[in-house]
Order: structure tokens, then C-alpha cells, then sequence
């Protein structure tokens, strides 16, 4: 029987989040986006353009300024997407990791193109072994609603078989 989560917070709540300093990737709120700091005791919002829920404005495709610290968790969700090169982003994440750090990602895998600014790119779970080889990944499937599965599956419809709705969801650790 699949795993039931009411959404991405309920997935997270179901693992062990390391404590700590957080940083929100992509943090902005877009018209009902819900503020991600909120679901964390210390957290930094980091986005590529300034607005509610933004404490650093940066482009993360470049590394971020050792000003700017390390984290213990990193939330990034619906962001690598929009990224035109996700895997300098993804190299960018991990360099502000601790070892032990733990990592949140959540990015589509069948979805409807959406621009902001751009959309470019759908994951499955293996891309997450190429684009963050130093995360040992605990958990991580397709979450499609509020069900979690290991595999996505299909949509019947007047005989046509159609992908569901979903996104690749994993949680993890960095270990370095």
C-alpha cells in the first residue's frame, strides 16, 4: 500500500531534519505560495529575485558568498526546474552544506510548463544520484497528491493510458 502524505510538509515531517540553520532555495511566494521559513525555527530565504519570503537575493547557479554562512538543512522545492543549469546549482547546494546537513529536494516530474522566469527541465529520482553525488538519499519517490510512491504510476482514461500528475521528492544526507 502506498504511503499517504497530505503534501510536502507531511512528507517532511515523516524525516529526521537536521536541526540547525535552514536555507529555503527559492523562497519567494507567488500569489498562495506559502512562506517555507515558516516551517523551520531558523531560516534564510534565498531566491533570484527580491519579494516576500527573500532575505538573500542570488542567482544559485553561482556560488553563494562565504559571508553567507552553512547551513544544517536545505529546503528546495520547485525550484531546479527553473534553473537553465541545474547541476551547478546543485554543486552550489552541497558547498554550503555541514557534513550531516540534511536536504529536502522536491522538483516536477510530469507537470505543466510554468515560467518563473523560465521552466526547463523534469527529473525522475535517478537524476538525483548525478546532480548530488555527495547525498546519501534516505527516502525518495514520486509524490502525486498526497500519495508517495516508489514509482509513478499511470492515469486510465477512454482507454489511453496518461502519466499522473507528480513530482520527484527526496530527503537526505551530505556526506562529503
Amino acid at each position: 500500500m502506498p504511503k499517504r502524505y497530505y503534501g510536502i510538509d507531511d512528507f517532511l515531517a515523516s524525516q529526521p531534519v537536521k536541526k540547525g540553520r535552514t536555507l529555503v532555495v527559492g523562497s519567494k511566494c507567488y500569489g498562495d505560495k506559502k512562506d517555507r521559513r515558516q516551517c523551520y525555527d531558523d531560516a534564510v530565504g534565498l531566491d533570484m529575485e527580491e519579494g516576500q519570503g527573500v532575505d538573500i537575493v542570488h542567482d544559485f547557479e553561482k556560488p553563494l558568498s562565504v559571508d553567507d554562512g552553512v547551513f544544517d538543512h536545505i529546503d528546495c522545492c520547485s525550484v531546479l526546474e527553473h534553473v537553465q543549469r541545474p547541476w551547478k546549482m546543485a554543486e552550489n547546494i552541497e558547498s554550503v552544506m555541514k557534513p550531516g546537513s540534511t536536504v529536502l529536494l522536491q522538483v516536477p516530474y510530469v507537470w505543466r510548463v510554468h515560467n518563473y522566469p523560465g521552466d526547463y527541465w523534469r527529473f525522475t529520482i535517478q537524476s538525483f544520484d548525478i546532480l548530488f553525488p555527495n547525498i546519501k538519499w534516505l527516502q525518495r519517490g514520486y509524490l502525486m497528491g498526497n500519495i508517495y510512491r516508489k514509482m509513478p504510476n499511470s492515469l486510465h482514461v477512454d482507454g489511453k493510458k496518461y502519466m499522473q500528475r507528480s513530482e520527484a521528492t527526496g530527503f537526505g544526507v551530505f556526506v562529503p
